[in-house]
């Protein structure tokens, strides 16, 4: 499933004066789409103890492995919901219903890492009372990995050649061969119980509308189009959850969830985040914490190697080098955005800090195409061999931000004689099979890695990962490179974290180098959070920060 994670990104004008003056009127006058039940009246906060979360999209399914909509969904899971181990904002992993993460050191993994132990907590249970253990895991594994119920992911667990349970606190896994992610797969995948799931259809049980976790809260009801309050689990294993209440609440509007957040009917603004052309004016709101929060989304041009366009990677370079990827940052997003030069933001441990930014050289671009033969014809478009420097560029249908900066795009590719036309559709067509069989020549997107926070991109790199060419997976650039083949194939298989970063570093160099993809943006999202809140610490590891609901405090 490929998410647009833009999608609802705000729009911005490339008038920052007039988008500016909009803005903070709409973010002043917008009504506010009213009380919670039982919370009060809009104006009014909640009480000590009760907690709302603002989102504008709507979760609608809360089974952890079917749910699509990353984020918003995300959130449920792990308010209601519990990983064998999660990541610290520090990237440290912290065992959860394991009692501890299996390594080398503590035997849980095979000296050839082909065998993993996982010693279990003896003290979880299920929120119906019913007590957690290895036929738990199992299970999650047995529904994985079956063919007829729909799951978001099986990345990882696929590699597994073999599992059982030891004993009811013992899961033993044998791997076809070493996998480093494989943590990384556990990290990402929520158990659900096999006391209520078994032997019904996974896909249409009314558990994923009614969920029963081990997690910190328990699901308590939900009002479509409105809200999803949660009570506290008293028996929780990492200790009883300090909230009375706590609320999800959805409100669509950036703006509307804006002024929500102002009066305090909100004391988290979550998810999309805090619009961009707002930032300065949330930061000056008394009572309040307005700041960055980093995310594992990158935004690429993604160039379809395949076109004829695009065979000569010094085409590829040339356009990166003629698009001002700073302008486009500070018009469309104003600063909001980090630079990056690579498929991870900047703050990750595997990013190769020697980078060279090739930069924002109109004249070194169209020098690097009179090189490669591309040469200027009498409409000013280059071309050569008889094939023109034209191509479309596409993204969702209606995203403002995207829309815009394709507009900055044009603009600077048309002064070194390239043009680039915009073609748009709906997101069920444009991520559909538009793009999964590369009949696009670019795309505007943003993805991040299948199994952040760990560094492998083989998925989407590597020259068996074509779905075009027969393959599976997501090489939707149709880029072929045998040493990038062999490299990603070894960093898989590589546990060592320094050896690893030796090598995700060589592929950065070559990427950047081949630009397959035009790596312009590493994601950021606003998140504003009132002064009452207590124990919320951003994560950038996850993709919400509702990691720690059971240490939120208010006052």
């Amino acid at each position: 499933m490929m998410s647009d994670v833009a999608d609802d990104m705000p729009a911005a004008s490339l008038n920052r004066r007039d988008l500016l003056r909009t803005g903070s009127l709409l973010g002043l006058t917008l009504p506010f789409a009213g009380a919670l039940t039982g919370l009060g009246a809009p104006q009014a906060a909640a009480a000590a103890g009760q907690l709302v979360i603002g989102v504008t999209q709507e979760a609608v399914n809360f089974n952890p492995l079917l749910y699509v909509n990353t984020g918003v969904e995300t959130s449920v899971e792990y308010i209601v919901f519990d990983a064998l181990w999660k990541f610290d904002p520090a990237g440290k992993l912290i065992a959860n219903l394991a009692a501890e993460i299996p390594s080398a050191e503590n035997g849980g993994i095979s000296a050839d890492g082909l065998t993993w132990t996982i010693k279990l907590r003896p003290d979880v249970k299920w929120h119906d009372g019913k007590p957690f253990t290895s036929a738990d895991v199992v299970f999650t594994l047995d529904v994985l990995r079956d063919p007829k119920v729909v799951v978001r992911s099986r990345n990882g667990h696929d590699h597994a050649e073999s599992y059982e349970a030891v004993d009811d606190h013992t899961v033993r896994v044998k791997l076809k061969e070493s996998y480093a992610p494989y943590v990384v797969s556990w990290q990402k995948t929520s158990i659900i119980p096999k006391h209520i799931l078994s032997g019904i259809d996974i896909n249409t049980a009314p558990f994923n509308t009614s969920p029963i976790g081990t997690g910190p809260f328990k699901f308590k009801s939900r009002v479509a189009g409105s809200h999803i309050e949660f009570e506290p689990n008293p028996d929780y294993h990492g200790g009883a959850p300090k909230l009375t209440t706590l609320v999800q609440k959805y409100v669509p509007d950036q703006q509307t969830l804006y002024a929500q957040f102002q009066t305090g009917e909100v004391d988290i603004y979550e998810l999309q985040g805090i619009p961009p052309l707002l930032y300065a004016k949330a930061k000056a709101l008394p009572n309040c914490k307005v700041e960055p929060s980093a995310s594992p989304f990158v935004e690429f041009i993604y160039f379809n190697c395949g076109k004829p366009q695009f065979q000569d990677k010094r085409v590829r370079k040339a356009i990166y080098m003629a698009i001002d990827k700073k302008g486009w940052i500070d018009a469309v997003y104003y600063g909001v955005p980090i630079p990056t030069l690579s498929y991870l933001p900047p703050n990750h441990w595997a990013y190769n800090s020697k980078l060279v930014d090739p930069g924002f050289d109109p004249a070194k671009a169209a020098a690097l195409l009179d090189e490669a033969g591309w040469k200027a014809g009498d409409d000013g478009v280059r071309a050569k061999d008889g094939v023109r420097l034209s191509f479309t560029m596409s993204t969702t249908a209606g995203n403002k931000a995207r829309e815009q900066a394709q507009q900055l795009v044009q603009q600077n590719l048309k002064k070194v004689g390239v043009e680039m036309t915009i073609k748009n559709m709906p997101a069920s067509v444009v991520w559909g099979d538009y793009t999964v069989r590369s009949e696009f020549d670019t795309l505007m997107v943003g993805w991040d890695t299948l199994l952040y926070p760990d560094p492998d991109y083989g998925d989407r790199i590597v020259s068996t990962a074509i779905p075009a060419k027969g393959g599976s997976g997501s090489n939707y650039v149709q880029y072929q490179n045998p040493e990038i083949d062999e490299l990603s194939a070894k960093g898989a298989k590589t546990v060592g974290q320094e050896e690893r970063k030796a090598i995700y570093d060589r592929i950065q160099e070559i990427l950047l180098d081949e630009m397959p993809f035009a790596p312009i943006f590493a994601y950021q999202t606003i998140v504003g959070v009132r002064d009452r809140v207590g124990g919320f610490v951003l994560n950038p590891y996850t993709p919400i920060n509702t990691w720690n609901p059971a240490d939120w405090t208010t006052s």
